[in-house]
């Protein structure tokens, strides 16, 4: 793999674009947060996106960034760097060639990547993972995503598709999933399913502390005061974020069981280290897993936080080959 000095990395979000300009040693030297806007069209947000990209150039030293890369929540080609599907986005980028377009506009090599996969890539290079030989790596939030990292590389399979461990089915004929499946992980184990469960068990009449911690607005509920309840001991808190975790331990058993990996990375805002949710979902794995010798497998927080999306998205975007 040829790396260049200077890179920039982007985050396509659903509310926020953000930006980051790395130096050789792989550290945040700028950054940079635009709305998204999604609501304009695609063109608009790639036109705002490259301006960014371009006010960040202009903080390194002339001619140093060698490459942009670019993060998206979707389906991409990343071979020919075209979004295939935004779910999340109005209009769902259906074959927009990204990659071809910012390429224009900043006069800048580009490259496209799933922003599960960046995660990936950026715990694997700077983070939690870093030096394993095989990791799965998961991140937990709107959404379920997450990478695999096999013999010392990030593995993409095909499409750049592999790793996605939110849409194994862990309750056949269940609740729908945006992918089109039903009972998937995902719908059963993220902030948004932490939060309409809590809201149901609230409305049904369990005793719980929720209401009052919301002022009796139940809109107001989300993943973080589920959280805080259960540490204050709250039983519909503890209980909800126990059976979320179940599921998502169920599908972290199954990657286990699978690639056997000598150490399995959480992040995202849902999976506390240490949390009632983390509890649940590292306990299940463990009952769960048989095939291989689960005692030698370490769960850890991701290190990147916030930045790892970002920072894993400018470190492709310097790279030549597959991570």
């Amino acid at each position: 793999m040829v790396e260049r000095a200077w890179t920039i990395g982007v985050d396509l979000g659903g509310t926020f674009l953000k930006l980051a300009l790395l130096n050789p040693a792989g550290e945040i030297v700028a950054r940079d947060r635009l709305p998204t806007g999604g609501f304009e069209g695609h063109d608009a947000v790639l036109a705002r996106m490259a301006e960014g990209i371009r006010r960040l150039a202009a903080q390194a030293p002339a001619g140093a960034v060698g490459g942009v890369g670019v993060g998206a929540p979707g389906i991409v080609d990343m071979a020919n760097g075209v979004i295939d599907d935004l779910p999340n986005l109005p209009g769902r980028w259906s074959g927009v060639p990204v990659t071809a377009m910012l390429a224009t506009a900043t006069g800048l090599p580009v490259r496209l990547i799933n922003d599960a996969r960046a995660f990936v890539v950026a715990e694997h290079r700077l983070g939690a993972a870093r030096g394993a030989d095989t990791a799965l790596c998961v991140t937990v939030g709107t959404g379920i995503g997450g990478g695999i990292v096999a013999h010392g590389r990030v593995l993409f399979g095909l499409g750049g598709a592999a790793g996605e461990i939110g849409h194994q089915i862990v309750q056949p004929g269940g609740i729908a999933c945006t992918c089109g499946n039903r009972g998937c992980v995902e719908p059963l184990a993220t902030g948004p399913a932490i939060t309409a469960e809590a809201i149901r068990r609230c409305v049904q009449g369990f005793t719980t502390t929720l209401p009052e911690m919301v002022g009796g607005d139940l809109n107001q509920i989300t993943p973080e005061l589920v959280d805080r309840a259960a540490e204050a001991g709250d039983p519909v808190a503890i209980g909800t974020l126990r059976d979320a975790g179940y599921w998502l331990g169920l599908g972290l058993a199954g990657a286990i069981g699978t690639l056997a990996p000598e150490i399995v990375v959480l992040g995202g805002g849902v999976a506390r280290p240490g949390g009632c949710y983390w509890r649940a979902a590292e306990q299940t794995a463990r009952t769960h897993v048989h095939v291989c010798d689960i005692d030698r497998i370490r769960f850890v927080p991701a290190a990147l936080g916030y930045d790892a999306g970002v920072i894993g998205a400018a470190l492709w975007g310097q790279s030549e080959g597959s991570g």
